[in-house]
């Protein structure tokens, strides 16, 4: 019975000292940032050479957010100044359509239990004056939120 109640207290004194963490980045598991920072190298790869609709060149993904269990990505995209005319509604189009063979480049190219849904968020024009991988640096104007409810689950 006594080992039950170190358990107990060694618990109780987990979950304080979890509870003093002051910053939310401290308590993201050192796994998902690397997943996460590497589905988003991977991401960039296949948009920079492996995807050959003409509606998606250009785009350049600008950031990767994987949910806390790994079902769902939102990826952050531009267009580039090419496309002001259009607008991104063709080209979000174009990105559900490239959606399967981006998850499944992903799946050949990683090793994970599930690779996530993919949902891709229109962030803004590229400036004209940048171009290249200094146009995948470009910042957000406004951190786009999750809308858990709209959101599709991820492989059962």
């Amino acid at each position: 019975m006594t080992s039950s109640k170190h358990r107990r207290s060694r618990a109780s004194r987990r979950s304080a000292d979890s509870s003093l963490l002051s910053s939310e980045f401290e308590s993201i598991p050192a796994r998902h940032l690397r997943v996460q920072s590497t589905l988003f190298q991977e991401v960039s790869r296949l948009f920079r050479g492996e995807l050959s609709d003409p509606l998606l060149e250009g785009v350049s993904v600008t950031s990767l957010e994987l949910t806390p269990d790994g079902r769902n990505a939102r990826i952050g995209f531009t267009l580039p100044p090419e496309h002001a005319s259009t607008g991104p509604a063709q080209v979000e189009e174009a990105l559900k359509r490239a959606s399967g063979f981006i998850r499944s480049q992903l799946a050949l190219g990683l090793d994970l239990k599930r690779v996530p849904h993919l949902r891709f968020i229109y962030v803004g024009m590229t400036p004209s004056e940048l171009s290249g991988p200094e146009a995948e640096e470009s910042t957000w104007d406004e951190e786009p939120t999750w809308d858990e409810e709209s959101e599709e689950g991820g492989e059962p």
